[in-house]
């Protein structure tokens, strides 16, 4: 499996789909418009890897930061929803304008996104709603250690949309003690 890429972008189709060269060899990934409109031909870039592999063809979608292809995971986790339809809410709101239209609830903006429907915004709503960290996206490098950190303070009984507040108001030293001592501070 792919997993992250850096190369020089050879090509852009304003589809969402560049070719990436590699040592020689030019792979075609599918970005998010978000990405997509970072990208220059010629220029170089690094882009981490979602490998979706079917039975007849394998597909490499591509995203700017370990936190959003970690949501897009996470997307297409729910029932009904596909890659390109993840893609497409990516695509339709930043990362942290979808984190947050989901924490709050808030169907008619994920409706607006191409193929989803009301139903659809409340079933992603529904699965993802506290499961989908801000302190886990690229604001903090998405480190396994903020996701522990979140979830010693979830067993304390915290909320999650207290701590996401709370994480974005502290420097995260990466020490687990030193964090969940700051976080408690935060929240306190």
């Amino acid at each position: 499996m792919i997993g992250w890429l850096k190369g020089e972008v050879r090509d852009i189709d304003p589809t969402g789909i560049v070719i990436v060269e590699t040592g020689g060899v030019g792979y075609e990934v599918t970005l998010s418009m978000q990405t997509l409109c970072n990208l220059k031909v010629g220029a170089s870039c690094e882009l981490f890897i979602h490998t979706h592999a079917r039975e007849d063809q394998l597909l490499l979608f591509g995203f700017a930061n370990s936190g959003e292809r970690t949501l897009f995971r996470k997307l297409t986790s729910v029932s009904g929803i596909g890659a390109k339809i993840a893609l497409n809410m990516l695509s339709a709101m930043s990362e942290a304008q979808l984190l947050d239209a989901i924490e709050q609830g808030d169907d008619t903006a994920l409706a607006r996104t191409p193929g989803i429907g009301k139903k659809t915004a409340q079933r992603v709503i529904l699965e993802l709603r506290g499961k989908l960290a801000q302190g886990e996206s690229s604001a903090s490098g998405g480190s396994g250690g903020s996701a522990d950190l979140r979830s010693a303070l979830i067993n304390l009984g915290y909320k999650p949309a207290a701590i996401d507040r709370a994480l974005r108001g502290i420097e995260l030293r990466g020490n687990f003690e030193a964090d969940f001592k700051l976080a408690l501070k935060a929240l306190s």
